[in-house]
């Protein structure tokens, strides 16, 4: 009786590999590279392009949802579909947007016929327990660069390149009011859209709530005031972890009211996806390239799971297809698999951190531990029948265990 570890057979896909750092992956092809626009992603392109391309007026947004839905995946994507016509991370991104959309409809053909050649002016940082300013500066300064590569680049820009040094010195003498005036002055000079996204904009809420300030809360209501003034031409993008109440929840009656009116300038998108969508994606991260000896004893694993648990499980989430897209979960462990990350994702509990992470009893570590035996059939030669390990209810218990320190 011979044996192999899961793991000669199975991995993850590499760009489920690490998480989307918007600054460090910006313009990425391999990070743009496989992603897949899940059901809420897709709703958000066609509200987002509906409002910037269309007739509805929406120019401010938050993406909302806990840790590890997806939220920085998307805004990369979307920063990708918004880059210059021949840029190979956009020409990813469009190839992607068609398969989702539909080829006639008006996001698609706004997408592949009407865009601007040179794409969007792109300003992207993730927000930190600094002023907001700070980090616009950071954002707009990096896009003037990538964004005048050619060409001469005008005075703002090396307005925003001395604040860039201040900043690093720390001796940052510019105002609220002043960047202000310089995303007015980029609007006049881009020639395009100017799309601003800030990840993980949380860490700026915190900082005001820490430091019992309104003056960041201010300009982010100035901003989105100002992408409302016709002729400005911004769009804001602000990625949450959870709602603008919730961060400012130690603050006084009066200023949760003021924190509520700001939030309301904003459309907020909720990220959250059903579990049997998370099981989906996580059927799509498994990489099964090298597994084509185990498709038959797979497919036969799941009929056999499908019979024995049809009359005493709800497993109407659960096709044989799914399941077997998602071996070597068992069918209780994938029930149960994406309750517990969305009940834990604040402490940065996620399925892909479950799939990707080196931590005891998680998704790497059972397929370097788990092996598959390939029992003999008695009187008949050749290759027996591989005993297929199943990864099940106590390693999910073990992993979360340890993982939270309970």
């Amino acid at each position: 009786m011979s044996s192999q570890r899961l793991v000669d057979f199975l991995s993850v896909n590499r760009r489920y590999a690490r998480s989307i750092n918007l600054e460090r992956d910006f313009d990425a092809p391999d990070a743009v590279e496989g992603y897949i626009l899940t059901d809420r992603a897709v709703d958000a392109l066609r509200r987002i392009l509906a409002s910037m391309f269309g007739r509805k007026r929406t120019t401010a947004w938050t993406l909302t949802g806990v840790y590890g839905t997806g939220k920085s995946a998307f805004a990369h994507f979307l920063t990708s579909l918004f880059g210059p016509v021949d840029s190979p991370a956009r020409q990813l991104a469009l190839g992607i947007a068609r398969n989702s959309l539909q080829l006639d409809s008006p996001e698609y053909e706004v997408l592949q016929k009407k865009f601007p050649q040179q794409g969007l002016f792109r300003a992207v940082a993730t927000a930190q327990r600094e002023p907001l300013r700070h980090t616009l500066v950071r954002a707009l300064d990096k896009a003037a660069d990538d964004f005048w590569t050619r060409g001469r680049a005008p005075a703002i820009v090396r307005q925003l390149n001395e604040w860039e040094s201040q900043m690093a010195l720390g001796e940052a003498s510019f105002s609220d009011r002043d960047i202000l005036n310089v995303i007015k002055q980029l609007s006049e000079v881009v020639d395009t859209d100017i799309i601003l996204v800030i990840d993980e904009l949380g860490k700026s809420l915190e900082h005001a709530t820490q430091n019992q300030g309104t003056a960041d809360l201010y300009l982010l209501q100035q901003l989105a005031e100002l992408s409302r003034k016709k002729g400005t031409r911004l769009y804001i993008f602000g990625l949450l972890h959870q709602s603008f109440a919730d961060y400012g929840q130690r603050l006084a009656a009066v200023e949760k009211n003021e924190w509520a009116k700001i939030q309301g300038r904003f459309e907020d998108i909720p990220f959250t996806e059903s579990s049997r969508q998370m099981l989906r994606l996580m059927g799509q991260a498994i990489n099964r390239s090298q597994a084509e000896t185990l498709t038959f004893p797979v497919r036969q694993l799941t009929k056999d799971w499908c019979a024995v648990f049809s009359e005493k499980v709800n497993l109407t989430e659960l096709s044989p297809k799914l399941l077997e897209a998602t071996y070597p979960l068992h069918p209780l462990a994938a029930m149960v698999l994406p309750e517990l990350c969305i009940r834990y994702a604040q402490n940065d509990r996620s399925l892909f951190t479950f799939l990707t992470s080196a931590e005891p009893h998680a998704f790497q570590s059972f397929l370097e531990s788990a092996e598959i035996e390939e029992i003999p059939i008695p009187d008949v030669d050749g290759p027996g029948v591989k005993a297929l390990p199943t990864l099940k209810l106590h390693h999910l218990y073990d992993y979360f265990v340890e993982s939270l320190g309970a």
